[in-house]
């Protein structure tokens, strides 16, 4: 990494499904996915697909780090009329951020009340909490994860404040010690 303080990187691109009912979990789990016991907690697989339990019957699925072909062909399934009646869709056009690097504490101090320091602090790469909550004003779903450059979080948030929310993370980014920006998709930067 540079002098800049973060990384910025849009994930956009991942192929992702929601799904939420009363059978989802049993669904997920029958086709080979590992569900996370626990509301507000996520996993990622020996596939590199990351489930995300959102509550306690509903749940983001995503090629995190691989398994793009299981999750669209579930996701045909998902949308077909053979899925199971106790199980909904619930689709997910997010923008997707990675944030990462040495000032990301710090920049995320500025943009959440949530006080990530210990979450971060206890980042794993293929487990932990989410986080539903709100930064700079937006709602999002969080998740703090170990990569390459040491803690930090993945964002998703809903698409139509994606423009609001790249442009002020740009600004407050800056402010904190400057930004890199990684691959992205969605917002129109490349590395």
């Amino acid at each position: 990494m540079s002098e800049a303080a973060l990384r910025f990187e849009d994930l956009s691109s991942r192929r992702r499904f929601g799904c939420k009912g009363p059978g989802a979990e049993a669904w997920l789990s029958a086709r080979g996915y590992h569900v996370p016991p626990m509301p507000n907690t996520a996993v990622v697989d020996a596939a590199g697909v990351l489930v995300a339990r959102l509550a306690t019957s509903e749940f983001l699925v995503e090629a995190a780090d691989g398994g793009g072909d299981d999750v669209s062909s579930t996701m045909q399934q998902l949308t077909s009329a053979g899925r199971p009646p106790d199980v909904y869709p619930v689709a997910r056009f997010d923008l997707v951020l990675s944030i990462s690097g040495p000032g990301t504490d710090a920049l995320l101090r500025q943009i959440c009340s949530v006080h990530f320091t210990p979450l971060l602090a206890d980042a794993k790469r293929h487990a932990g909490p989410v986080i539903l909550t709100s930064m700079i004003g937006v709602g999002v779903v969080a998740c703090p994860r170990l990569g390459d450059l040491g803690p930090g979080v993945t964002v998703w948030i809903d698409p139509s404040f994606a423009h609001y929310f790249w442009t002020t993370l740009l600004e407050v980014g800056d402010e904190t010690g400057g930004v890199i920006i990684g691959k992205s998709n969605a917002v129109g930067h490349t590395t």
